[in-house]
């Protein structure tokens, strides 16, 4: 069994499920295809929401979803987190360990769509040296056409954490280069970043086959195991 690091299952919380069926059939279909456990990502805006507030929603939309859940089988666990999208100074913010993934020192981050600065790299540096925050980046292969070798390198160098979505894998210009990070253990997570069931639905197997296909099961293990790490708040 595997873990799904990126997924927007929980209804009603942003562009992700319409509805608690749709979120238990997203679920089914991940158990399915071997997920045993979805870290739930909801979108998170600091320019438009408190992370109280945020909070608040995530918790209200958790517990009607797992009320619904009583009594079905063959559904991964859900583990509650953030997708924050990246804003200036959130390392500044008081509260903003509060979007990590539960229970951790770990968090999602959306990075910008264009290329990193200075600042930009510094603010995660500041995540990490002065709140022990440790950042995830989610679907850096959206990314890696906007930025030069060096950013990369720079947080890798860090520490910092990599995630991949798994249509990256698919028929994408960057599927070679993701391939090869893969293999270089430079991409330590997968997600499906779901979003629905006719939308950007659960698709991790495919991805899971084309890995093993080019490194063996061994690969995915190690992802698994990275994984399984982070929950439980250890380092990788």
């Amino acid at each position: 069994m595997m873990i799904d690091f990126h997924s927007h299952i929980l209804p009603n919380m942003d562009d992700g499920s319409k509805s608690v069926s749709e979120s238990i059939q997203m679920m089914k279909i991940s158990f399915a295809m071997g997920i045993d456990t979805m870290v739930s990502t909801s979108h998170y805006y600091a320019n438009s929401e408190t992370i109280d507030s945020f909070i608040t929603r995530r918790n209200k939309g958790l517990q009607i979803l797992l009320r619904e859940l009583e009594g079905i089988r063959d559904v991964p666990q859900i583990i509650v987190s953030a997708e924050v999208t990246f804003f200036s100074g959130m390392s500044r913010e008081m509260e903003i360990s509060r979007l990590c993934i539960d229970k951790t020192k770990y968090m999602l981050i959306e990075m910008p769509f264009l290329e990193w600065s200075s600042l930009t790299i510094n603010e995660i540096k500041s995540l990490i040296s002065n709140r022990g925050i440790m950042p995830i980046i989610a679907h850096i292969d959206r990314h890696l056409s906007q930025q030069k070798a060096g950013k990369i390198d720079e947080l890798l160098s860090l520490g910092v954490i990599f995630q991949a979505n798994a249509e990256a894998l698919f028929d994408c210009e960057c599927r070679q280069t993701v391939l090869k990070m893969i293999g270089r253990k430079e991409i330590q997570l997968l997600g499906s970043d779901c979003h629905g069931i006719s939308y950007r639905s659960p698709n991790l197997d495919r991805a899971f086959k084309i890995i093993a296909k080019k490194y063996g099961n061994s690969t995915l293990k190690n992802i698994d195991i990275n994984g399984r790490k982070i929950l439980n708040d250890n380092y990788i």
